[in-house]
């Protein structure tokens, strides 16, 4: 590889192969030459990282920009357990992959060791808390808690007004099952009449 060919990769960066083209008439060739030179680390096929130097070793690059290069751009949305855990509505789920929304993929992907559930589903951009407090009422399931409990928990945050009713209620409306909307309204009726 000529000097002039020597790719100015910056660190952190989810590349795909064909973007090495710009360096050589073979990407394919070049990526696995930077691999074994330890320039670059295997994401998944056809992705590729130039890894951030810290005095610890490599550090891979964040699952945001894997996400980000993957999906080619297209709107995505990070959500489970990390989101609803915060909530303070009883849940202290834990999953083994992370849960990400999207416009573009749907099925199970690793990369880079990591495992990510893809769904293709209808999100805000910029989604307020109240939306996540939605989207842990869909899929109180994959929480591993009933909405009963998800209920009680709705009941007690509302009271100490941690949500924007108005808010919340545009959520459900948007967003959410007939019994999601459902429940919301209840909750908030009794949040109403404890406040009178």
């Amino acid at each position: 590889m000529t000097t002039a060919s020597q790719p100015q990769l910056e660190p952190g960066r989810v590349y795909r192969t064909h973007e090495l083209g710009r360096w050589s008439a073979n990407p394919t060739r070049l990526a696995k030459r930077l691999v074994g030179q330890g320039v670059l680390r295997q994401v998944a096929h056809g992705l590729f990282y130039r890894p951030v130097r810290s005095r610890f070793g490599p550090v891979p690059a964040t699952e945001r920009e894997v996400i980000r290069v993957f999906l080619g751009g297209s709107p995505f949305l990070i959500t489970g357990p990390r989101r609803w855990n915060g909530l303070g509505l009883c849940t202290t789920a834990l999953f083994a992959l992370t849960l990400v929304y999207n416009t573009k993929r749907t099925g199970e992907f690793t990369f880079d060791g990591r495992r990510y559930l893809l769904r293709r589903v209808n999100f805000p951009d910029n989604p307020p808390q109240e939306w996540f407090v939605i989207d842990l009422l869909q899929h109180h399931d994959m929480a591993g808690i009933s909405p009963d409990q998800l209920e009680e928990g709705l009941d007690i945050t509302l009271r100490a007004d941690r949500w924007d009713r108005a808010v919340l209620r545009k959520m459900a409306q948007q967003y959410g099952t007939k019994a999601t909307q459902e429940l919301v309204d209840r909750c908030i009726v009794r949040a109403e009449k404890g406040a009178a």
